[in-house]
């Protein structure tokens, strides 16, 4: 057996002592087709927090500041964990095999060939 056997064999056995000891909540907080959705999705939640926190900035009274502060609130203490929690699950589910990641549609750039 070559070294680079041994050494994906050796990942494998770490990654599946690691799953069994520790038993990740079946979480189903979101449904997503793609660990890039999830990506996506986060980015999305501080796009949003960064326009609030600005927002918060020039706020003109205590009333619109709270409503704004609710709001920030809300995507960091509810939203971005949901997206969180969906992420791990996809990771986890792609080391243990459940989840195949084949991308479809690479692009390929000049001078690029497939090699073998």
């Amino acid at each position: 057996m070559n070294i680079a056997k041994k050494f994906d064999k050796k990942i494998q056995e770490e990654i599946k002592k690691i799953l069994s000891e520790t038993k990740f909540p079946d979480y189903d907080d979101i449904c997503t087709d793609t660990l890039a959705e999830i990506i996506d999705r986060l980015i999305i939640v501080h796009i949003r927090y960064w326009y609030l926190e600005d927002a918060m900035s020039e706020a003109k009274s205590d009333e619109e500041l709270s409503a704004l502060r609710r709001k920030s609130e809300s995507l960091f203490k509810e939203k971005r964990p949901m997206l969180i929690k969906a992420f791990d699950k996809t990771i986890i589910k792609m080391l243990e095999g459940k989840i195949k990641y084949n991308p479809e549609n690479l692009k390929h750039y000049k001078n690029w060939e497939e090699k073998e």
